[in-house]
């Protein structure tokens, strides 16, 4: 009797092993969502801090594009003035190691890439410009951050007074 127990008590315990996701497959559909939650169209304000500390307002336009494992944000700002750029972050997340990689590229000449992992609904990434950017900068952390109505997207350099901050702040269209 007692052993019946112990063996159905097993079994139980096999099938509920079996019936739960791995925690490999939890992890790939937590990023799968996260990723799919910055699929759309954002738009808002923000600054941009030049190193020398002058500032610009700017008004941002982004479009977000996920597919599996990776997600492209395609976004434009200008100034009240005549200054305008393009931006495009892609990124792709590896569910073996828990990272995400990618590249940075600004139409001003700024190219970086992009390393990192996400904490909650916050993904931070090294932010390293490459030589094919036309005026490197110290490195820097990117920070995307999902919020209820919208995306943060955060760069800080790494050595206060060099290269360049930007805040942005966009909402959901």
């Amino acid at each position: 009797m007692m052993r019946h127990c112990l063996t159905t008590a097993f079994a139980a315990a096999a099938l509920l092993t079996l019936a739960q996701p791995g925690i490999a497959e939890q992890e790939t559909a937590g990023e799968a969502s996260f990723l799919s939650s910055l699929e759309g169209r954002f738009s808002g304000n923000g600054t941009l801090q030049n190193a020398g500390g002058s500032s610009r307002s700017l008004k941002c336009q982004f479009n977000g594009d996920q597919d599996g494992a990776r997600v492209s944000l395609d976004g434009s700002c200008s100034t009240a003035a005549i200054f305008s750029a393009t931006i495009r972050i892609e990124l792709r997340h590896d569910p073996k190691t828990g990272r995400y990689a990618g590249t940075f590229r600004e139409s001003t000449g700024t190219v970086a890439s992009l390393s990192g992992q996400r904490q909650g609904q916050r993904l931070t990434l090294a932010f390293n410009e490459t030589a094919e950017s036309v005026r490197p900068n110290p490195p820097a952390t990117l920070t995307i951050s999902r919020r209820q109505n919208g995306v943060a997207l955060t760069l800080r350099g790494s050595q206060p007074g060099r290269g360049q901050a930007l805040d942005l702040s966009l909402r959901e269209n």
